[in-house]
């Protein structure tokens, strides 16, 4: 009986040994996005609206662009130079925008971010465009 209850204790300690965890799965850590940076009505070109900071990397929460024509595209980029002049690269590629209709996304978390040292750009295709980009930059 005493090799049973020795045999069955054995059993049960070796049975209920930690496991290691495997991977870790679901999303990291959210980045919110306490900062806007703006675009006053006037350009019509690419322009730089939050500059480069070597080492820390931009993080969009989103934008609320208005128009007050009847019609306009707006598009973001970043890279380096004078507004974004070296390594353009659009990460949000042209979006409609009236005088009836804003354009309008904004998440409480970033769902983009720019490479280091990049700087953020904007490219309105009318005079008429003004805009409000939610962001983070560490």
């Amino acid at each position: 009986m005493k090799r049973l209850l020795l045999a069955l204790g054995l059993c049960l300690a070796v049975s209920s040994s930690a496991q290691a965890q495997g991977p870790i799965v679901g999303p990291g850590q959210f980045v919110l996005c306490p900062k806007t940076v703006t675009l006053a009505v006037g350009p019509s070109a690419i322009t730089q609206i939050l500059a480069a900071q070597t080492g820390q990397a931009i993080f969009i929460c989103g934008w609320h662009v208005t128009n007050t024509a009847a019609a306009g595209t707006f598009s973001l980029s970043y890279g380096t130079g004078s507004n974004c002049g070296t390594g353009t690269t659009t990460i949000i590629p042209a979006q409609n925008v009236t005088s009836t209709a804003p354009a309008t996304d904004h998440i409480d978390y970033a769902f983009f971010n720019t490479p280091v040292s990049q700087a953020l750009c904007i490219t309105p295709s009318v005079a008429t465009i003004a805009a409000v980009i939610y962001t983070n930059q560490f």
